[in-house]
Order: structure tokens, then sequence, then C-alpha cells
């Protein structure tokens, strides 16, 4: 996108060109880029700033209405309504739904494994050890441990997401482990939602990334400028998993992570913290090319 509509006075909602609003200092960026939209049909933009392969400077967003001429026709466009249409099947379809955390792990290492592809929690870990001695009755006790329900993995699901598929505000059961079961419209939260829970339960957060700091320390997601995401406990193998090498990579990519909400001692931010810290919990997609 060329233009955007910022809207930091609601009052005063002003179009700015990618290369008027590129030129505006660093404070004054970071101050509105939390208030764009796309011009065409009005949903949540980002800035990207240019990088150092040759990348320009952009306003995108994962929020386009699929009729919005600025959701250019492309082989991702198309993949992407194929991911929403499988997924808004397992709903009309489907009883419940497991969500596969190790599913996108398993495709960047090409490992194919259905035992792994099985472990869900700590306890089901253990069913994977017993196949190094008995393979046939370890398989066995992982498959019979996971409820009868669709696979889906955390790519398609945050895609969907994006995309608005209904499976937000759906009563689908969602199993995140094979003994834990959550309706979807109480486990998916946009991060523009986000609210600390009774005992620090976890929720599945997705949105949208505007930028990170400087050291890759934080996230600071787009839908809501007082939400951060800490990354600091798990930051060199996560830029390594996501191929992550400046903080412009991660502006406008989407992100999904099963996590909990905790409010700062003030009370005036919120922080995302990833479930046990563990990378299986989260799933970056990068922003299209502009």
């Amino acid at each position: 996108m060329l233009d955007a509509i910022c809207t930091f006075v609601q009052d005063k909602p002003k179009i700015y060109s990618i290369f008027e609003f590129k030129l505006l200092p660093e404070t004054q960026i970071d101050k509105l880029r939390y208030s764009l939209l796309c011009p065409v049909c009005k949903q949540k933009a980002y800035f990207r700033r240019a990088s150092k392969d040759g990348k320009q400077a952009c306003f995108g967003s994962r929020y386009h209405k699929t009729d919005c001429p600025e959701f250019n026709p492309s082989a991702r466009k198309s993949e992407e309504e194929k991911q929403v249409a499988e997924v808004e099947k397992i709903l009309l379809e489907e009883d419940a739904l497991l969500i596969d955390f190790n599913q996108a792990i398993v495709k960047k290492k090409k490992a194919a494994s259905s035992v792994a592809d099985g472990v869900l929690n700590p306890a089901m870990a253990n069913a994977k050890a017993v196949t190094k001695t008995a393979p046939e009755e370890g398989l066995l006790a992982a498959e019979n441990a996971l409820p009868k329900a669709a696979k889906q993995g955390l790519a398609k699901l945050l895609t969907s997401l994006l995309r608005g598929s209904s499976l937000a505000i759906s009563d689908l059961w969602i199993y995140t482990s094979a003994t834990h079961k959550w309706r979807a419209k109480n486990l998916f939260v946009n991060i523009a939602d986000a609210q600390p829970t009774d005992n620090g339960a976890p929720r599945m957060y997705w949105g949208t990334i505007s930028h990170a700091d400087i050291a890759l320390n934080w996230l600071n997601p787009a839908e809501d400028r007082s939400v951060g995401i800490p990354i600091a406990k798990y930051r060199e193998p996560l830029l390594s998993r996501f191929a992550i090498e400046n903080p412009q990579d991660v502006e406008g990519a989407g992100i999904i992570l099963f996590g909990k909400c905790v409010a700062s001692k003030d009370k005036k931010r919120k922080y995302i913290y990833l479930w046990g810290n563990d990378l299986k919990y989260i799933y970056l997609s990068a922003a299209p090319e502009a």
C-alpha cells in the first residue's frame, strides 16, 4: 500500500503517503503507527521500514477484506483462502479440533514422525520415549491418548483468524492437549482484547506485530500499544527458527501464541508470556512482500 489513513487524532484523520510517512522522525512514527488503517477497507494496517536487503518502506495490512483492491491477487492470497476454507470446513463438519503444536516445527525440520506430531504435553512425551525400546507400543499409547478430533497446526489457524474466519466466535471444542479442551470462543483472543485471567489461565492470543525494540527483546503488537510480548528468555532460538535477523523482519508479521496475560504493577501495561517459554506454542507469519 502506498497510502494509509492515520486516526491518531480521531476527529481529524489524515492520509499519509508512504513517501511522507517514512521521513517522519522516529518518535513520531512510533506514536502514529498504532493508528493506521487501509484507505479502502478501513482495516488495521502497519508500517514497515526499509530493510538492508533492499525492500522498500511500505504500508500493509493483515486484515484486508477479501474484496479490498489493496489485497492484491497473488499465490499467497490464493493459499490463504484455501487455508481459511479448510478451517471453516472443520468448523462446519467436525465436533472438535486438536491443535498440533508440533506441526510447524516438524515441517521446519522436515521430520515426519507421527509420534512427534502427537506429543502435546509432558505426559505424552513419555509415550515418545517408550518408542525407543518398544516402537509399536509407544505409538499405540500416544494414539490412544489423543482425542478423536480433526487436527490443525498454528500456521493455518493464524491465517484463518487474520482473514476473518468464524473460528474466534465458534463453539467448537478445541483441544490444546489430550486432556485440556476449550470452546474456541473462549480460547482465541485477539491481542486488542487481552486481559489478565483468573489464576493466570492461558489463552491463545493472536494478532500482528507493529515493531520490535532494537535488541529484539520485545515484540510490540499493532492492536494495542499497552501490550508487550517479552521474548528475551527464548530470543535466540526464536530468531533462528523464524529466520529473523533484524527488527524490520517482524514488522507486520502475524503472531499466535499460547500464553498468559499479566498486568504490570501500575496496571498501565499488559504482558503476554509464552507458556513455559516453549517455542512450540508460538508461530510467526512474515508480512507479505510489498
